[in-house]
């Protein structure tokens, strides 16, 4: 196993600004933006020490003193929480290790929303934030290359303070930032893996103070990354939706006249959306009707909560038959047990007696459903239903016109866009033109 304790990076930083070189002696413990202040949180998940405000489920598991990724669910994006977060300029500090992950994000969150996202990939890792509401669109802050090895221990540091981030492995491969959206208190706080497996260690959380040098060495910081190539090849389809991502971030922040753009086209929707509700219902508002109705029918049905009491109850008895057979979990430690629970019923698959209540739950599920379709309706059927509803409104004239409306504002938007920024003209051609060759 590796060393817990962490790493004591001593670094300099050699920075181009101008035509003269400026030579800036590095901080200690390797923190480029700011200086550790008191310590907030803390965990080196060993063994009796871990926090209970891990919201720990069965994706994860503390084992050998790390946090791992498990195998349940491989296929699914899995995150796990720290409850009770409340990080504002803050320095973050981990340890992590690939073993097959496609990426590992840290996420944090504010305001009503995510703010940033530091991810991890193993050939490069970036800094975006994300969209919050009508206030702000998701921006790409900076990205960089760097191989973190399969197997392999890394660490990651991430300083906020106001506006400004900095992400970064070393003194020469970093990300660096500055977004409104950074300056919100961070009450949400959780760790992604995606696409396999990953562990994280030694987590750290400390309030951050800018540096007395700060201004001289963000140029500094700020040329390096100006002058990196991509972190990640773009074909043209790719390289003309970051630059779109980039430049709405900005005008949306900064200009006038594509905000007014933009408010057209969205009033445009919201009143064709007002007058034909059903045909812009969402995947995630159809999700919301189902429940919204089976909370009516529990309140107001005795029969539909019978039967979902029943299926409960019969879940139950799966787990405790479960228990009944590791007597161990009864007393397990939560950050252990979800995944310990999910393989022990793992090892029991051919079990007679699980496979007997499983198959009572699944009856009892089955006829509850089968009473209740409404509440248990698949939320692909109801799109399905939606798109079958806006085909038929294609004889529908004023609502054709309305649409029609709606494409020219959008047109409106991509033409203020493409003057502003040319490259995004050439882009479209190239576009266009491999299309052509296909």
């Amino acid at each position: 196993m590796k060393n817990k304790n962490l790493r004591i990076v001593t670094l300099s930083l050699t920075f181009l600004v101008g035509w003269s070189r400026l030579s800036v002696a590095s901080p200690p413990e390797g923190f480029l933006m700011c200086s550790p202040g008191t310590e907030i949180f803390g965990e080196s998940f060993e063994e009796g020490t871990v926090s209970d405000r891990w919201g720990i489920r069965a994706y994860f598991s503390v084992e050998d003193g790390v946090l791992k990724r498990t195998g349940h669910e491989p296929e699914e994006s899995a995150r796990v929480f720290l409850k009770e977060a409340a990080f504002h300029n803050v320095i973050f500090r981990f340890d992590f290790m690939f073993n097959g992950a496609a990426d590992l994000r840290l996420v944090t969150g504010g305001g009503g929303g995510y703010n940033t996202i530091t991810q991890i990939s193993p050939k490069y890792f970036q800094v975006n934030t994300a969209r919050r509401k009508q206030e702000f669109m998701p921006s790409r802050q900076g990205e960089c290359a760097f191989n973190f090895e399969q197997g392999k221990w890394h660490t990651m540091t991430v300083e906020f303070h106001g506006e400004e981030v900095v992400a970064h492995v070393d003194d020469q491969h970093f990300v660096l930032g500055s977004h409104p959206i950074i300056d919100t208190e961070r009450t949400y706080l959780a760790f992604q893996v995606q696409g396999g497996s990953a562990s994280v260690d030694n987590f750290h959380v400390w309030k951050s103070k800018p540096r007395a040098d700060w201004n001289a060495r963000r140029t500094g910081l700020a040329a390096i990354q100006a002058s990196r190539p991509p972190a990640v090849e773009r074909d043209a389809i790719a390289q003309s939706k970051l630059l779109t991502l980039q430049l709405v971030d900005r005008l949306g922040r900064t200009d006038p006249k594509y905000r007014a753009l933009v408010a057209s086209h969205e009033a445009l929707q919201a009143e064709l959306k007002a007058d034909y509700p059903r045909a812009f219902q969402t995947h995630k508002e159809l999700g919301k009707t189902i429940a919204a109705k089976k909370v009516h029918l529990k309140k107001e049905d005795p029969e539909f909560k019978e039967m979902g009491n029943a299926v409960n109850k019969a879940r139950k008895a799966e787990k405790n038959f479960i228990h009944s057979r590791f007597p161990d979990l009864n007393d397990m430690l939560k950050h252990r047990y979800y995944a310990q629970f999910e393989r022990r019923q793992k090892a029991m698959a051919k079990d007679p007696e699980l496979l007997r209540l499983k198959a009572l739950t699944a009856k009892l599920q089955n006829d509850h459903e089968a009473k209740y379709p409404e509440a248990f309706a698949s939320v692909d059927a109801l799109v399905e239903e939606r798109n079958k509803h806006v085909a038929s409104l294609k004889r529908d004239e004023g609502f054709r016109k309305r649409k029609e409306e709606i494409a020219d504002a959008h047109h409106a938007i991509n033409d203020y866009l493409f003057a502003l920024e040319p490259e995004l003209m050439r882009l479209a051609s190239r576009i266009q033109a491999d299309k052509k060759a296909r």
